[in-house]
C-alpha cells in the first residue's frame, strides 16, 4: 500500500467540495510539481516515490501512472487525453490518461530532466537537463528533433513564446538563453545574473519576463530590451518557485 506520507493541499472552490480547502493524500515522498488540466478538473504530481498522480478534483480520487526508474521532477498536461512526465531517470514518459498507460519513453538526455514545456499547438515539447542541454521533441511522432547546446552548466527550467517560435532557458550558468526553435543554433544571452537561474515566468501580453535565482534575485524584465522593469527581491534564499 501506499504510504500516506505527504498531501498535497490545493485550493478547490469549485465542484461542490464541503470545505474551502481540500487535501489530496497519498504519495510516499515529497511533492516535486504540480499541474492543473485547463479545465480545472484533474490535477497531475510528480513525486520522488518514482510516481505520477492524476487526481480528480471534483471526487479527490487518484490513478498512480507508474513507469519512472527514479523521482519524478516534472509534469505537463498535452492534449488527446495525453500527458508528460520526466525526472532523474534522464526520460520522458508520455501517459495516456484514459488508459491509465503509459503511451511512449522519450529517451536521449544523459542528465535529470527538471522541466518541461510545451507549445500552444501541442506540437513540440522542450525539456530542461543538468546535462546542460534542452531536447526538442516532436510529439506526433515521439521522435528527438534537437538537443540544444550552449549553456555551460545544468539547464533548470524552459519556456515557449506563445507562437512557439522561441524558446527561453535558465541555467546554473548563471544565464537565461533566447533559442529561435527552428534555426536551434546556441541562443542568444539575454541575461546575464551572475548566480545560477532557477525559474522563468513570461506575460506576453503585459510585455514582461519574470525569473528567480539561487541568491534569491527576483526580477522582472521587459521581452522586447530584456532592460530591468522591478527588482523583486527579498532575501538570499534560493527561488525554487
Amino acid at each position: 500500500m501506499r504510504p500516506l506520507a505527504l498531501a498535497l493541499s490545493l485550493s478547490l472552490p469549485w465542484a461542490g467540495w464541503a470545505a474551502e480547502y481540500s487535501v489530496l493524500a497519498g504519495h510516499g515522498g515529497p511533492i516535486m510539481a504540480t499541474a492543473i488540466a485547463e479545465d480545472g478538473k484533474s490535477a497531475l504530481t510528480a513525486s520522488f516515490d518514482n510516481s505520477v498522480g492524476h487526481w480528480d478534483l471534483e471526487t479527490g480520487a487518484v490513478t498512480w501512472l507508474e513507469g519512472h526508474e527514479a523521482a519524478v521532477k516534472a509534469v505537463i498536461f498535452l492534449q488527446d487525453g495525453r500527458a508528460a512526465s520526466a525526472g532523474d531517470d534522464f526520460a520522458i514518459e508520455i501517459w495516456d490518461l484514459d488508459a491509465h498507460a503509459g503511451n511512449a519513453r522519450l529517451i536521449g538526455h544523459k542528465g535529470q530532466i527538471k522541466a518541461l514545456s510545451v507549445t500552444s499547438d501541442r506540437r513540440l515539447l522542450a525539456s530542461a537537463s543538468w546535462d546542460g542541454t534542452i531536447g526538442l521533441w516532436d510529439l506526433a511522432s515521439g521522435n528527438s528533433l534537437a538537443f540544444l547546446s550552449g549553456h555551460t552548466g545544468a539547464v533548470n527550467d524552459v519556456v515557449f513564446s506563445a507562437d512557439g517560435a522561441r524558446l527561453f532557458s535558465t541555467s546554473a550558468d548563471g544565464t537565461i538563453r533566447l533559442w529561435d526553435v527552428d534555426e536551434r543554433g546556441k541562443g542568444d544571452i539575454v541575461v546575464r545574473h551572475g548566480f545560477a537561474t532557477t525559474e522563468i515566468l513570461i506575460d506576453e501580453a503585459s510585455g514582461w519576463l519574470a525569473y528567480g535565482a539561487v541568491d534569491g534575485g527576483t526580477r522582472v524584465l521587459s521581452l522586447e530590451t530584456f532592460e530591468e522593469v522591478a527588482d523583486l527581491t527579498l532575501d538570499r534564499r534560493p527561488i525554487l518557485a
